[in-house]
């Protein structure tokens, strides 16, 4: 939770970037039934805080509004939803896809004791994992750092 909080005093320094802004609790919750999984604590925390959005070209997919079948980016729900269809593993949310179409997911199958959970890359038919932060608030930190830097 560190780190998250960390990303999101940089957020904040430079000018709050783009979210579609907070989400209640009741809606996080919902969210949560709909995928059949909990929330790892540091992606729990950003959608309540800024729900998804983007700041210096790096986006994050979150959770928009309570339309669980319109998949579009930003929102994460709808479009874990449609991937499962495609092939998708239930263990995994998608936070991002990136240019090549590979996917950055949360991968809610290996949780650590604290409730987190390891965000993974997967190829665009969604295989090949591999792991880019122990959590949720690392990947966060580290992307927004990056994007930060490159915002010049």
């Amino acid at each position: 939770m560190e780190k998250y909080r960390r990303a999101r005093e940089l957020i904040a320094k430079a000018g709050g970037g783009d979210f579609v802004g907070p989400k209640p609790e009741s809606l996080v919750a919902r969210a949560e039934a709909v995928l059949g999984l909990r929330f790892p604590p540091s992606y729990r925390q950003f959608v309540l805080d800024l729900g998804a959005g983007d700041i210096g070209g790096f986006e994050v997919y979150g959770l928009v509004d309570d339309d669980f079948e319109d998949a579009r980016v930003p929102d994460a729900i709808a479009l874990t939803l449609d991937a499962r269809r495609s092939g998708l593993d239930p263990r995994y949310i998608l936070i991002g896809t990136l240019g090549d179409g590979s996917h950055d997911c949360l991968d809610t199958g290996h949780p650590h004791p604290n409730g987190e959970a390891p965000v993974v890359q997967l190829s665009s038919e969604f295989e090949d994992p591999v792991t880019l932060a122990d959590s949720f608030g690392e990947y966060f930190l580290t992307e927004v750092q990056d994007a930060l830097s490159t915002d010049d």
